[in-house]
C-alpha cells in the first residue's frame, strides 16, 4: 500500500511540473529559421536547444521534446554550466526525464525568404522570457521585437502552461 500511495504521489508531482506546449504561429510570408530552448526555471539546468525551420504560415503546437519531429529531432542536452552537451534524438528516456523539469524560455530566430533562402533583412529576433534570458547568460530579448517585415510576440499563459510564439506581418 506504501508503495502504491508513493507512487501515486510521485506521477502527481510530475504531472504538476510539465514542460507544457509550445505554439509557433507564423502569419508572415516568410520561413522561421530558429534555435529554440527549454530550461529549468530554478537554476537554468538541465536545458535543451534544437535548431528548427517552420514554413510561411506555419500553426504547429510541439507538445514536449519527444513530440518535435519534424521540425527537429535532435535536442543538445546541458545538466551543468561546463562541459559538452549531450546530443539526444527523439525519442529519448533522457528528453522525457528532463521535459518535466523544464519550460520553453527562449528563441533566437530571423525570417528567411522562401523563394531566395536569403535573409529578410529583419533584425535578428531573441525572443523569449526576461527573467530567463538574462539569469541563463542568453544575452538581451525580448517579449516583443518590432521588425521591418514582421513582428514578433513571445508570452506564456501559465493557466494553459503554453507557451506562445508569434510571428505576423508589420
Amino acid at each position: 500500500m506504501k508503495k502504491i500511495l508513493t507512487l501515486i504521489t510521485v506521477i502527481l508531482f510530475s504531472f504538476s511540473f510539465s514542460q507544457g506546449k509550445l505554439y509557433i504561429k507564423n502569419y508572415s510570408d516568410y520561413r522561421l529559421e530558429m534555435r529554440i530552448s527549454a530550461a529549468s526555471a530554478n537554476n537554468c539546468y538541465p536545458n535543451a536547444i534544437a535548431s528548427m525551420s517552420f514554413g510561411p504560415h506555419a500553426d504547429v503546437e510541439i507538445p514536449d521534446f519527444n513530440s518535435s519531429g519534424p521540425y527537429s529531432t535532435s535536442w543538445a542536452v546541458r545538466f551543468a554550466p561546463t562541459g559538452s552537451p549531450i546530443t539526444q534524438t527523439a525519442p529519448s528516456g533522457i528528453l522525457s526525464t528532463i521535459s518535466p523539469l523544464t519550460r520553453w524560455n527562449f528563441s533566437d530566430m530571423m525570417t528567411v525568404d522562401p523563394n531566395t533562402n536569403q535573409s529578410t533583412g529583419d533584425p535578428r529576433f531573441n525572443m523569449g522570457d526576461p527573467s530567463f534570458i538574462t539569469s541563463c547568460g542568453y544575452g538581451d530579448g525580448e517579449t516583443y521585437v518590432d521588425g521591418n517585415f514582421t513582428d514578433a510576440f513571445w508570452f506564456y499563459i501559465a493557466s494553459e502552461n503554453a507557451t506562445y510564439l508569434v510571428v505576423q506581418p508589420s
